[in-house]
């Protein structure tokens, strides 16, 4: 089992629950927070080893969020997104070195695979 840590960032609590549940039974510990600005104040304190991320969300939008994990930590970034598509912000993520994209709804068996690989399981 795994001792892998994700933090799941969606303002949709449907959406944590669903990641959260299917990431716990996979054996990865999982913290889960709804807005941009929470997620920065636990990174400060708990660094997960990959991050999950809406990109429309209270408090610090998204791609803010990516822009500061990426400049102060080396970890892997997910972005879903139900409301942005791929080549809208497909600059932004080659710029800000995001691993993964997914629009929403996500395929949950791609995305799995995704976060397996990015942590090297």
């Amino acid at each position: 089992m795994s001792e892998k840590q994700i933090m799941v960032i969606d303002d949709d609590p449907d959406v944590r629950s669903l990641l959260t549940t299917i990431l716990e039974e996979k054996g990865y510990r999982v913290l889960q927070t709804e807005s941009g600005s929470e997620a920065i104040e636990i990174l400060n304190q708990n660094v997960p080893h990959l991050i999950i991320t809406d990109l429309l969300l209270p408090g610090e939008h998204g791609l803010d969020l990516i822009q500061i994990v990426k400049s102060k930590y080396f970890i892997p970034v997910i972005i879903l997104s139900g409301v942005y598509r791929h080549r809208e912000v497909e600059k932004i993520i080659e710029e800000n070195f995001v691993e993964a994209f997914f629009e929403k709804p996500v395929d949950m068996n791609k995305l799995l695979a995704k976060v397996s690989r990015l942590l090297n399981e």
